[in-house]
């Protein structure tokens, strides 16, 4: 704009004036939330002007500049109330995900870069989930200690490759509850946490195929199950008899049955026992069979 003193012409640059409540909560931003007595508001992310209000400061659950209130409220809870412990040894990685996760509603997020810090981190924040970015040094040992902190805890690795089948199956026997790969986005970690901290258990679909081969890897590597040998009571009592010797007469005359009965009888107990002799059968009774009473036992039950 243009003001004119006499012959003296005077050019200023052009200046938005933002709306009043618009300023008034970038001055609050400035001084950091703080309310007029110097103390920090008690709710730092309540807005208390429209929540249809257009906004184009500050971003979004989704990632890009945010469109309203409304939107940018949903995405500072993405994560409300829950406690997250950061344990990278990069510091630059390690401060920029606290200030993401803050800015989405975790509760005073922790930090840790090796062993005595995450013991010391996690006694001070008591975590729901522990986010370890696995090309940190000793993460194998990292991510032992970590699960091992408590039976509720959840841990996501970062930075795993999907092409490190070795390091993906290492974490999954661990027992860690979700994967965030290299080429997934800071959207989609956000979600895998929120997910995480309500106890699902996640991977992306490239990863669910890495653990599936190994299981099935793993099947077939494990010997047959062997089948469980089930004897009727008069085969029982045939295999007694044959481990006494007895000819198929005799059991025949024993038990009162007819010859070719005891032969059927006989034929099944060497299918069972997979052996081809009545002698190999009478060797494998001396070991299943517990030996008789004698006559004139009784029981005093």
């Amino acid at each position: 704009m243009e003001s004119s003193t006499g012959d003296l012409t005077v050019t200023t640059p052009h200046v938005a004036i933002a709306p009043a409540d618009v300023a008034d909560d970038l001055a609050e931003a400035s001084r950091g939330h703080s309310s007029g007595n110097g103390r920090r508001s008690a709710n730092p992310r309540s807005f208390p002007v429209r929540r249809d209000e257009p906004l184009g400061w500050d971003l979004a659950s989704n990632g890009r500049w945010a469109e309203t209130r409304q939107e940018l409220a949903d995405g500072l809870t993405l994560l409300h109330d829950v406690r997250v412990l950061i344990v990278d040894d990069c510091t630059l990685y390690r401060d920029y995900l606290y200030g993401v996760l803050a800015a989405h509603g975790a509760v005073a997020p922790g930090v840790a870069w090796d062993l005595p810090s995450l013991v010391a981190a996690f006694d001070s924040t008591l975590p729901r989930v522990i986010l370890l970015n696995m090309a940190s040094r000793d993460s194998a040992t990292l991510l032992r200690h970590a699960l091992a902190l408590g039976p509720h805890l959840r841990v996501v690795v970062l930075g795993v490759s999907e092409d490190d089948e070795s390091e993906i199956v290492a974490c999954a026997e661990a027992g860690v509850a979700g994967y965030h790969l290299r080429t997934e986005s800071l959207d989609d970690l956000i979600e895998l946490i929120r997910k995480v901290a309500a106890g699902e258990s996640l991977c992306s679909p490239r990863v669910s195929a890495i653990l599936l081969r190994r299981l099935s890897a793993l099947a077939s590597q494990r010997p047959p199950a062997s089948k469980e040998l089930v004897l009727t009571a008069r085969e029982i009592q045939i295999l007694r008899m044959l481990e006494l010797g007895l000819a198929n007469r005799q059991i025949a005359e024993e038990l009162c049955i007819a010859i070719h009965t005891v032969k059927n009888h006989v034929h099944s107990l060497l299918t069972k026992l997979g052996v081809s002799t009545r002698a190999q059968a009478a060797v494998i009774a001396r070991t299943l069979l517990v030996p008789e009473d004698p006559p004139g036992y009784q029981s005093g039950i």
